[in-house]
Parts: structure tokens; C-alpha cells; sequence
């Protein structure tokens, strides 16, 4: 998909598109339109509660969390170093530091406070834009990228290797929400950025390997 040369236009898109919803929340999540949205999905959300669903979206928001990521970030990491692919290790620490650095900044810019509706766990910090839905989307977005650049997946494999990350970054980001510690903007919000620089980050790399040769 966005990793072929041939889908440099599917790229933009996509950069343009979360480029404008980012810009466009920030300016915009205060206002009463947002915030009746904001309101009723949570709302939404309450009211579909059970015990089987707030187990898993708790274990899928622990997945998206410091403590999982940093060592799946690890054992990568060791993996790329026993391999000599040091310029992967390289851009693999600046997507991981890096989107926690950029968010910690934008939260402080921002400063939103969390939502004050039947939270289900307690979190600190600001909610705008959502630290987990940015981090999980760079990580596990550089993460899959790598993994098909280094093992030379199949094209036909690399669909559904798509659509699992697609599908365990939804869920973390939902979980959010499910669980009343972020509105559904700060999800968007946090995705879009994340996807910027998750962009950034393989167009980087992609230069430095093509300087390499």
C-alpha cells in the first residue's frame, strides 16, 4: 500500500488529510459543536459498558501504554542491532522518544483538561492530542514498516499485515474513549499527528538510506 513507490499519491493524501484534521481539531475542540460530539460519543460509550468489553479495552489500552511499548521497543531494538541494521535502530529510537517529546510538547501547548464524565481508570496529564492513539501509531506503523522492509514480506501478506496494525491501533485508541479518559477529538487529533509524523520518520529514512548508497 503507502510503501510502494507507485502509491506516492495515496501518501499525500493521506498526509494532507491528517495534516487538516489536526489543524482543523485544534482550532476547533473548544467549540460547542466539538464539544457536543465530544459529549455524546462518550455518553455513547458509557452506555454500551460491560465487563467483558471495559476487560478488553483495558488490556488493549495497556498495550498501547509505556510499559508494553518500551519493551516490545527493546527486544526490536536488540534484534536490529544483532542484525548490523543500525541506521533502522537509529530511526527506530527517534519514532519511539520522539512522538512521546512531540506530544508531551502539544499537550503542554494545549493544555485541555481530561474528561470529567465516569472515567474508569485514572490518568494524569493533559488530553489534547491522545498520547496513546500518536505513540501507538507511529511505533507500531514504523514497526510494521520495518518488518516488511527487513523480511521482504510478500505483496500478498502485506494487506493483512496492514490491516492488523490498522486494527490493534483502533482498538488501543478506542479504548480511550471506552474507558472516559480522552474525548474521541483528542483520539482523532492524536492519530493525525501520529500519522505526520510516523511519514516523516520513513520519508527520513528512506533518504538517509538513499545518501547511504
Amino acid at each position: 500500500m503507502f510503501l510502494k513507490r507507485g502509491s506516492s499519491k495515496l501518501k499525500r493524501l493521506v498526509v494532507w488529510i491528517s495534516l487538516i484534521l489536526f489543524i482543523g481539531l485544534a482550532f476547533t475542540f473548544e467549540k460547542p459543536l466539538s464539544v457536543k460530539f465530544d459529549e455524546k460519543i462518550l455518553l455513547f460509550f458509557e452506555s454500551i459498558r460491560t465487563n467483558f468489553l471495559t476487560v478488553a479495552f483495558y488490556v488493549f489500552t495497556e498495550i498501547g501504554s509505556f510499559k508494553i511499548l518500551l519493551p516490545i521497543t527493546i527486544i526490536v531494538s536488540i534484534f536490529l542491532i544483532y542484525k548490523k541494521r543500525f541506521i533502522e535502530f537509529a530511526f527506530l529510537m527517534i519514532a519511539f522518544w520522539g512522538v512521546r517529546g512531540v506530544n508531551t510538547l502539544l499537550k503542554g501547548w494545549f493544555e485541555r483538561e481530561r474528561p470529567s464524565f465516569h472515567s474508569l481508570i485514572e490518568v494524569g496529564g493533559f488530553s489534547f492530542p491522545s498520547g496513546h492513539a500518536m505513540n501507538s501509531t507511529v511505533v507500531f506503523g514504523f514497526l510494521f514498516y520495518l518488518f516488511l522492509h527487513i523480511l521482504n514480506v510478500r505483496q500478498k501478506n502485506r494487506m493483512m499485515w496492514l490491516l492488523a496494525t490498522i486494527a490493534i491501533v483502533s482498538l488501543i485508541a478506542i479504548s480511550r474513549v471506552y474507558l472516559g479518559v480522552h474525548y474521541p477529538t483528542d483520539i482523532v487529533a492524536g492519530a493525525g499527528c501520529g500519522l505526520l509524523y510516523l511519514f516523516i520518520i520513513i520519508y527520513l529514512y528512506q533518504l538517509t538510506l538513499r545518501l547511504k548508497r
